[in-house]
């Protein structure tokens, strides 16, 4: 994916947020950069370096997650302030020395997140987790965070 289409992503983001176009000028511009964005990606996937086109096959699987924030409005185009909010968890991993399996340090890094992220949307954490741990063991389709009730 070129440097300029990430440009005019963050450009129309950035005219949006300061009112120099309207949110259905936003909406359509994001609408044809996406779909200039994944005619890209799926002409990667056809380049003879499986290194690349792998690369490009990642990315597609996940494309619906990249644009999330076209569906939701107040989703941030960027997870930087979730970083943040992250920060401490990260320095309390490197102090305590991880856990002693990969399994274990996705598994901590992962409810931290949902975590952090029930706090932030003044949800209550453990009814988040409930509900999730739930849909797992019934073997139910996750659900939608977006619409979880808050606390």
């Amino acid at each position: 994916m070129s440097v300029l289409m990430v440009s005019c992503i963050f450009r129309t983001q950035h005219r949006f947020e300061q009112d120099e176009i309207s949110e259905s000028q936003w909406l359509r511009r994001m609408q044809r950069l996406r779909k200039i964005i994944k005619a890209l990606l799926q002409k990667g996937t056809q380049v003879p370096a499986s290194r690349y086109a792998g690369r490009c096959q990642h990315i597609l699987k996940y494309e619906t997650g990249l644009w999330v924030f076209l569906q939701y409005s107040g989703t941030p185009l960027t997870n930087n302030e979730a970083e943040r909010c992250l920060r401490g968890s990260v320095i309390m991993r490197k102090i305590c020395y991880g856990t002693n399996s990969d399994r274990g340090d996705k598994f901590r890094s992962r409810l931290l997140s949902v975590i952090e992220t029930s706090k932030k949307r003044g949800v209550n954490a453990l009814n988040m987790i409930e509900t999730i741990v739930t849909a797992v063991i019934e073997k139910r389709e996750y659900p939608d965070v977006f619409k979880l009730i808050t606390a």
